[in-house]
């Protein structure tokens, strides 16, 4: 019985071997495969990156500043007479025109006034003729003696008098069918009315002209700037003296400076408008000269009280620019990411000017033909090789 489990552990180690051996015999003869075909070290081929050579163009050099957007016009809506406010003919925000009815007076008390007036006109015309008769007929029998010249002066001035009566009685007829016109408050200019700031069946005019409305003509708008005096410098110099028979501010006679605006939020500058003021004098206060742009803003996109970005286009020279992406920083300043005819990367230190767009000016340090870096920055590294590519071969191969 003893002999039974030491002979099982037997058969149990032997079926081990058994089972382990085809295992090493087919790793060794794995290794020695590879060993007969040389264990040799590939190194991963030169990282891709993109290369673009710089653009050559005409660039227009500008001057940028801030402003806010103005309406061209502005008028406040006032009842000029006493009465109690009997109806509003618009809705808040609404687009008028010139001469359009928004708010009506309660009219009975004035057209009584114009209605007495009147009257008053007709009794001293009719008074007139008959004091004109008495006076041609005093003064016929004065010139034949027949009659008092005493006479024919009193019953003269009577008539002038009279006259006079007639020219008083005429102005407040006048003044009565103003006073009545005041009882419909019409809009003197076309643009969009604010809402109501008095409601119907209040009294209005009662001791001040109440405020009732106002309306904003934004077609066209302006915007206004404040230019340094060092940029005033700057543009005079670089766009020379002013032609003769212009005003500050254009380029030909009757032809305005253009520049463009650009809300916010928008990057680009596409609304096109022209200077149409500029101060007669630099403010000694804030060294700055007033400048007003105007826009036609036909579609209202420029709403009064926006801020804006105004630029002010000063000359067009021959420039070269790359990516502004592509151009790095350090504390030495501005550098780009080269790759040379070896396809090695070169560090060059360039110097920059302005943005345009998404490019950037190059004032030096780089060469027409130059393959600067603009896609894989990241990847490359100072004497590395890298397998350049253009923009166009990288998206046929990928």
């Amino acid at each position: 019985m003893i002999s039974t489990p030491h002979g099982n552990r037997r058969r149990f180690g032997a079926s081990r071997l058994a089972a382990v051996a085809p295992l090493s015999v087919a790793a060794f003869l794995l290794t020695a495969g590879c060993d007969s075909e040389g264990n040799v070290y590939a190194p991963p081929p030169p990282p891709e990156v993109i290369v673009a050579n710089p653009v050559k163009r005409d660039v227009v050099e500008y001057v940028t500043y801030t402003g806010i957007v103005e309406a061209s016009e502005t008028v406040d809506l006032r009842a000029r007479v006493e009465g109690f406010l009997e109806r509003i003919d618009f809705q808040p925000g609404q687009r008028v025109s010139e001469g359009d009815v928004l708010f009506v007076l309660d009219k009975r008390e004035y057209q009584a006034a114009v209605d007495q007036a009147a009257a008053s006109v007709s009794a001293q015309e009719a008074k007139l003729v008959g004091d004109e008769d008495d006076a041609r007929l005093a003064r016929e029998l004065a010139d034949k003696n027949a009659g008092p010249e005493i006479d024919a002066l009193t019953k003269a001035a009577r008539r002038d008098e009279t006259k006079a009566q007639v020219d008083l009685a005429r102005a407040r007829l006048e003044k009565a069918k103003l006073d009545l016109s005041y009882c419909e408050i019409t809009a003197p200019i076309d643009g969009r009315v604010t809402v109501n700031l008095v409601d119907r069946g209040n009294l209005v005019g009662r001791g001040e002209p109440t405020l009732l409305a106002t309306i904003v003509q934004a077609t066209p708008a302006y915007v206004s700037v404040d230019v340094n005096e060092a940029d005033v410098l700057r543009i005079r110099t670089e766009v020379g003296p002013r032609p003769e028979g212009t005003q500050r501010g254009q380029t030909a006679p009757g032809k305005w400076r253009p520049c463009q605006v650009a809300l916010s939020d928008d990057p680009a500058f596409d609304i096109e408008g022209h200077v149409d003021y500029v101060a007669p004098e630099i403010d000694p206060q804030t060294g700055t000269l007033g400048i007003r742009t105007v826009y036609e803003n036909a579609d209202e996109t420029l709403v009064p009280g926006l801020f804006t970005r105004v630029r002010f286009p000063i000359s067009s020279t021959p420039s070269m620019l790359v990516a502004d992406a592509a151009l790095l920083s350090d504390q030495q300043g501005r550098y780009a990411m080269v790759v040379n005819d070896k396809d090695e990367v070169e560090v060059r230190r360039v110097e920059v000017g302005m943005l345009d767009g998404t490019m950037r000016v190059v004032k030096s340090g780089l060469d027409p033909d130059d393959r600067v870096i603009v896609l894989g920055v990241l990847k490359a590294r100072p004497g590395s090789k890298v397998t350049p590519k253009t923009a166009s071969e990288s998206q046929v191969n990928g």
